[in-house]
């Protein structure tokens, strides 16, 4: 084909060098946690409470980083490492959500360029995940409130089983060749997110599958294609790419076999591509306190209403948070009812 694309046998993300933990020793009450016997992983990390609460404080005024991670790999003790791997985080100062399963993890995490690469270096030692896919990008404040690590069945929710990603995915495009991909007529683009995140922004000419969750994706899809023509090739998208890994492989499974997607999604894209030769249109929305970010992964123009949690754009002010009253949507439910 002519886009200048190739196969590649998994996404990699650049090595973070190691950082060590920088915490104050405080009285008696710290605690030493080894982490040798449960990830595997040289050295220790001292915490306390005093410490960790003395660290944030020092670090709030400072440029956050944000990671958006992902890895898929066979992880069958991953429930004895959810505490090891909190404590490292909370040494660090660091916030947000990690997911682990038995197929991996998911997650996004914010906290000082230091605190980041010490959580990251933590999760590179484990077996499987020295590929970790990670995108970066800054908030000028901490844009979670705390830090969460959950067990879940899968990282991303799909619901259907035999996916693996592992055995078969599409083929990964890199943002640089993306565009020449999706012009084509003979592909068919589509945008793999829900509803709520579609109606802030997506690429020109991709199909909005209308979802409400992850969960509805695959019925769309299979219906889609039953409803044929079948198209040539498909070019599927996400937010940072871990849905369209579970999505490429849904795909195949039906019987298609040109099925693509955008390697580090939509942030990568954002990220490395011109505004002036982008075909994306609007703003990316994002789990957490920005809401949504647009090129350059500069801040956007979007805060969530309090009442059903989806995304309005604030005319004249810089996005994140919530408005401070509902959205029209809402108020004009209230007032019908």
């Amino acid at each position: 084909m002519g886009f200048g694309l190739s196969r590649v046998a998994g996404v990699g993300a650049g090595r973070v060098a190691t950082h060590q933990a920088a915490a104050d020793r405080i009285g008696e009450t710290q605690r030493t946690i080894q982490f040798g016997k449960v990830l595997g992983i040289a050295g220790t990390v001292t915490l306390d409470a005093n410490t960790r609460d003395a660290a944030t404080e020092r670090r709030a005024g400072d440029d956050i980083v944000v990671a958006a991670l992902y890895r898929f790999a066979p992880w069958p003790d991953y429930a004895s490492c959810r505490a090891p791997l909190t404590a490292v985080a909370r040494a660090a100062g660091v916030k947000g959500t990690l997911l682990l399963a038995a197929e991996g993890i998911n997650g996004t995490i914010a906290g000082t360029e230091a605190g980041i690469a010490d959580v990251l270096a933590s999760l590179r030692a484990l077996p499987g995940f020295a590929g970790l896919d990670v995108k970066y990008s800054r908030a000028p404040a901490m844009p979670f409130g705390r830090l969460k690590v959950r067990l879940k069945r899968e990282i991303v929710t799909m619901g259907v089983d035999g996916i693996d990603p592992l055995k078969s995915v599409g083929t990964y495009v890199a943002p640089a060749d993306w565009n020449a991909l999706i012009s084509d007529p003979e592909t068919l683009v589509v945008d793999t997110r829900n509803a709520y995140e579609v109606s802030i922004g997506t690429f020109a000419g991709a199909h909005d599958p209308g979802t409400r969750s992850f969960r509805e994706f695959p019925a769309w899809i299979a219906q889609r294609l039953a409803d044929g023509p079948r198209p040539r090739r498909i070019a599927m998208f996400c937010t940072g790419g871990i849905r369209c890994e579970k999505a490429t492989a849904y795909v195949r499974q039906l019987g298609v076999e040109e099925v693509y997607h955008l390697e580090g999604g939509i942030l990568k894209y954002l990220e490395t591509v011109d505004e002036a030769t982008s075909l994306w249109r609007g703003e990316c929305f994002v789990f957490d306190e920005r809401v949504s970010v647009g090129h350059g992964l500069k801040a956007g123009t979007h805060k969530l209403c309090h009442a059903c949690g989806k995304p309005v754009e604030v005319a004249g002010e810089t996005g994140g948070g919530f408005i401070d009253d509902a959205c029209d949507e809402c108020r004009a439910g209230r007032a019908s009812g």
